[in-house]
């Protein structure tokens, strides 16, 4: 990789840390998640800059624009670029456009769609501020890496302003078929946007036929489907499925610590012939909450010898609050648990725990130690890294992934996973009961394997393909 640029510029919606400022100094802490974990390292011994809208809204803002950053693990460091956002701007580019028009049509979620031109053209105001910024930190010999779907538009802006910049891209959530996509009344913009891309990477081989193809019909553009490249205004775009992943060895290590056993003895004491299922996800209408909880209630009616032997935690964290639909949601949710509970719950029992805030990390992995079986079942996700995090945490060789098969995981994890369709309510109830009967010894070689394929396509080998097929290319 050291021969690849001079430094790396890395842009996404958010920069990957939370700041505040306490005393007239400021305090930074790193946010926990996959794509920090694997670029904060390459980051700090390349040298470079982090862009991002830094959550504050309005014109006055108490953070500093450029904070550095330096890495606990190495002598390197890098900048943090800090972008503010106006109310205006939060409200058409973030809760608007990105998240009432992409993200529910890139899910396939059309109902649920909203195409306002206000919305768009806060978008295109955004994309040109992020365009701004970038350029003015770069020379031309930078490589410049674009994350997920609210940046769409900033690829060829960049090119547009200097033909020789090297930008990557890489959407985190899936892309829709040419018959959903084409819905869009900006498509093309969409679609030209991104092409101004040297390479492109998608979670699945789907989402990449799905570009390919929807390139080919909405802007008659040349493509090569057996190579994989779209050849567009004199450029030559590579595309790619490069699935990302978590950082398992973290997870792993965690799982064994000293303070993880505490918490885990704390669970335990409750009742250890209690069996536990877990789900935690982002309170969002993809994940397939509603469904999960009637499948849970379908299975109580089918298999009534597990009430009172049987917990079901739900985690939810709570996710863009602001938007209507989001309301409407956890408003249907909160009223489902409290049907399902006043339907099967005793006095010293209840079925289902409903937990509606973000888990400390170690609590969260204790639990994940002792659950029985984990339940992402999604609607719709480009990956799903809870399913990815739970077989991390499972050091013992026991417990049981039931999946969806329209999680992007699928790809990777089905064939030692009980693959489910998240609407089949009757299916997702009784692989749960299946999960419950298999024989141990076929509980752990599943999980062997969930834990091999993990572990060996980690987040860190996740970067490292993405510049190195950049290199390849070029």
């Amino acid at each position: 990789m050291s021969n690849i640029a001079e430094k790396i510029i890395i842009i996404s919606n958010r920069i990957p840390y939370n700041l505040s400022k306490i005393n007239k100094k400021s305090r930074y802490k790193k946010s926990v998640g996959g794509l920090v974990t694997a670029l904060d390292p390459i980051l700090s011994t390349k040298g470079g800059v982090w862009i991002g809208w830094n959550g504050q809204v309005g014109k006055k803002t108490n953070i500093n624009k450029k904070i550095y950053i330096t890495n606990e693990n190495s002598n390197g460091g890098y900048m943090l670029k800090c972008i503010n956002l106006t109310t205006n701007e939060v409200k058409g580019y973030y809760h608007g456009f990105s998240n009432r028009s992409v993200w529910p049509l890139f899910h396939g979620f059309i109902s649920q769609s909203h195409f306002n031109l206000d919305y768009w053209k806060a978008y295109i105001s955004v994309n040109k501020k992020f365009c701004n910024e970038t350029l003015e930190e770069t020379s031309g010999k930078e490589l410049i890496w674009i994350q997920d779907y609210h940046l769409t538009l900033l690829p060829d802006m960049l090119k547009q302003a200097n033909p020789k910049l090297k930008v990557l891209f890489f959407l985190h959530i899936p892309f829709p078929n040419y018959e959903i996509f084409r819905i869009l009344p900006w498509n093309r913009e969409i679609l030209n946007g991104l092409l101004g891309c040297d390479l492109i990477g998608f979670q699945t081989n789907g989402d990449r036929i799905n570009f390919l193809t929807s390139c080919k019909e909405l802007l008659d553009a040349r493509v090569d489907f057996i190579k994989s490249k779209v050849f567009y205004k004199k450029r030559t775009v590579n595309i790619k499925n490069l699935p990302i992943s978590i950082d398992f060895e973290r997870f792993n290590n965690l799982s064994k610590g000293k303070s993880i056993n505490r918490f885990l003895k704390n669970i335990r004491k409750v009742d250890s012939n209690i069996k536990l299922i877990i789900s935690v996800e982002r309170l969002d209408y993809t994940k397939g909450i509603k469904e999960k909880l009637l499948s849970i209630e379908r299975f109580f009616e089918k298999y009534p010898e597990y009430r009172k032997k049987l917990i079901f935690l739900q985690i939810s964290v709570p996710s863009r609050t602001k938007i209507r639909e989001y309301i409407t949601l956890k408003k249907e949710i909160d009223e489902l648990v409290g049907r399902i509970n006043g339907r099967f719950a005793d006095e010293l029992w209840t079925p289902i725990h409903y937990i509606y805030k973000e888990i400390p990390q170690p609590k969260l992995i204790a639990l994940y130690k002792a659950a029985d079986i984990c339940l992402a079942t999604p609607l719709r996700d480009g990956m799903n890294l809870i399913a990815k995090e739970y077989v991390s945490c499972k050091t013992e060789g026991n417990g049981v992934l039931i999946l969806s098969k329209f999680a992007g995981a699928a790809d990777e994890m089905g064939k030692y996973t009980l693959l489910v369709n998240p609407y089949d309510i009757e299916e997702v109830a009784d692989s749960i009961n299946a999960a419950l009967n298999l024989h141990w010894n076929t509980k752990k070689k599943m999980m062997h394997e969930l834990r091999k394929v993990v572990r060996e396509n980690d987040v860190f080998k996740w970067a490292s393909k993405f510049l190195n097929y950049y290199k390849e290319a070029f």
